[in-house]
C-alpha cells in the first residue's frame, strides 16, 4: 500500500474492526449477479471479475508472477475489490458524522501525491502506463498490497482523502501535531469509536461468494476456492486497456 503520511496509516490500522463490524450486519437475499450492495449502490460480479482480469494482467504484463494465478489469489483480489467498497463507506460516514467534508481539489492532490511516489517507486523511465496503472502496479509490488485495480485507484484516493481530512480534523479538536508518532495513540483512541460506530450505520450487503464474516478475527475471509477466473477475453481487454497511450 502507498502511504504519504504515516499518522493516515495509524488511522488504516483501526479500521479492520470497523469493516468487520460493517460486513457482521450483512443478510437478506442478494440480487442475482451482486457482488455487493454498500449504502444502495451496487457492484455487480461481472465488475468483479473484470478488476481482478486487470490486476492479473498487470502482473503478468510486468513480469511480477509468471504462470496462472491460483485460486487461493484470485479469492482475495475480489475479497479486495469489496474490500475498498467497504473502507469507502465507513470513512465517509465518519466524515460526514463529524463535518468533514473532502473536495475534489484534495481528492485531487492525493492522486497526485500517490501518483509521483508510485512512478518514483516504478522508475519513470520504465514504465509507460497510466497513472492509475502506476499506482496499482506500484501496489502490487509493495509488501503491503491492497489488490487495487486501476479501475478503483480513484476510491482508493478518495479513501486516503477522507483519512487524511478525519485524522487532521481529530487532532486539531485534540490539540495534538497530527504528524508527531506521540499523537497515534490519543488519535487512535479517538478515531476507533468512530469507524466502530459508523460501520454500524452504513448498510452493507456481500455475496457469500466473496467470503463471509469471522468473528474471532473482525475480518472479511476470503472463499477457500474462488470461482473468479477472468476470461480470455477479459484478459485480452484488460491488457488491451493497458496499451493505450497515458491518460
Amino acid at each position: 500500500m502507498i502511504h504519504a503520511r504515516s499518522v493516515r496509516l495509524a488511522a488504516v490500522v483501526v479500521l479492520g474492526g470497523a469493516v468487520a463490524l460493517a460486513t457482521s450486519a450483512c443478510g437478506g437475499p442478494m440480487q442475482a449477479g451482486a457482488a455487493a450492495v454498500v449504502q444502495g449502490q451496487r457492484t455487480t460480479d461481472a465488475t468483479v471479475q473484470d478488476q481482478v482480469a486487470s490486476i492479473v494482467s498487470l502482473v503478468q504484463h510486468n513480469s511480477l508472477q509468471q504462470g496462472d494465478i491460483t485460486d487461493a489469489q484470485r479469492a482475495s483480489l475480489a475479497k479486495a475489490q469489496i474490500n475498498l467498497l467497504v473502507q469507502q463507506a465507513v470513512w465517509q460516514r465518519v466524515a460526514d458524522d463529524h463535518g468533514v467534508a473532502v473536495t475534489a481539489a484534495e481528492d485531487t492532490k492525493e492522486h497526485t501525491t500517490l501518483v509521483e511516489q508510485a512512478r518514483s517507486s516504478l522508475g519513470a523511465a520504465q514504465f509507460t502506463g497510466s497513472d492509475n496503472e502506476a499506482v496499482a502496479l506500484a501496489d502490487a509490488e509493495s509488501q503491503s498490497s491492497t489488490g487495487l485495480a486501476p479501475s478503483t485507484v480513484p476510491i482508493y484516493t478518495h479513501i486516503q482523502a477522507l483519512i487524511t481530512a478525519v485524522v487532521g480534523d481529530t487532532a486539531g479538536k485534540l490539540h495534538v501535531d497530527p504528524n508527531d508518532q506521540n499523537s497515534l495513540p490519543a488519535l487512535q483512541a479517538a478515531i476507533l469509536p468512530m469507524l466502530s460506530k459508523a460501520a454500524t450505520e452504513v448498510n452493507v450487503k456481500i455475496s457469500p461468494r466473496y467470503g463471509s464474516f469471522d468473528p474471532a478475527t473482525r475480518q472479511i475471509v476470503a472463499a477457500k476456492a474462488s470461482w473468479i477466473r477472468p476470461t480470455a477475453a477479459q484478459l485480452a481487454a484488460a491488457a488491451a486497456a493497458q496499451q493505450q497511450p497515458q491518460q
